[in-house]
């Protein structure tokens, strides 16, 4: 095992507390779902940040595949800070407790949550395009060009939905944040650059 497959080993963890937070909320909606009064955007959301956490595992993998020595310390701090943006916005996505038998209204949470969800994605995502800049000044290449195309299209996006938190424009932007990203990952595979 070299000393990579620890760094991607670390940030897989973080990122796999997230998205099993994100189960647990699911959990919790699912089991009280008669008293939930369902909205499609939380879940729309939660789905996005799944989305982008597998293009980060996917990223992470290339990055550090076949390296023998990770990065200098301040380059995997910006790796985290994009890692810890994620779990952030898995944190949020979704509920941490819906009480059973009582009522919940999940456009009332995505309203009360969605400028922390998005200023959390957007903090991801400067983290991603900064780190793609820095490796194109030092290296004179992008380390993954087609994922540093997706968030350069998505960043302005979600600045939008950070800026305006009106529903109108959430209920636009949030489903083609969803379609965007459903074409550009789903047909990727996972481990293969």
């Amino acid at each position: 095992m070299s000393g990579a497959d620890f760094i991607v080993g670390l940030l897989t963890i973080v990122t796999g507390l997230a998205i099993c937070d994100m189960i647990v909320s699911l959990h919790g909606l699912l089991i009280n779902r008669h008293h939930v009064k369902w909205d499609w955007l939380a879940p729309v959301s939660a789905a996005f940040v799944v989305l982008a956490i597998i293009n980060t595992w996917r990223m992470t993998y290339v990055a550090f595949q076949d390296a023998e020595r990770g990065p200098a310390i301040w380059v995997f701090l910006l790796i985290l800070v994009q890692n810890v943006g994620l779990y952030l916005a898995a944190r949020t996505a979704l509920p941490d407790k819906v009480a059973l038998g009582e009522p919940f209204d999940l456009a009332d949470y995505y309203d009360f949550i969605d400028r922390y969800l998005w200023s959390a994605l957007l903090t991801a995502y400067a983290a991603y395009i900064f780190l793609s800049i820095l490796g194109l000044i030092t290296s004179g290449r992008l380390l993954y060009e087609s994922l540093f195309i997706q968030v350069l299209i998505g960043f302005p996006l979600i600045l939008a939905l950070v800026i305006w938190p009106t529903r109108k424009l959430h209920r636009l932007l949030v489903p083609l944040l969803f379609g965007w990203i459903c074409i550009r990952a789903l047909p990727g595979t996972l481990l293969i650059a």
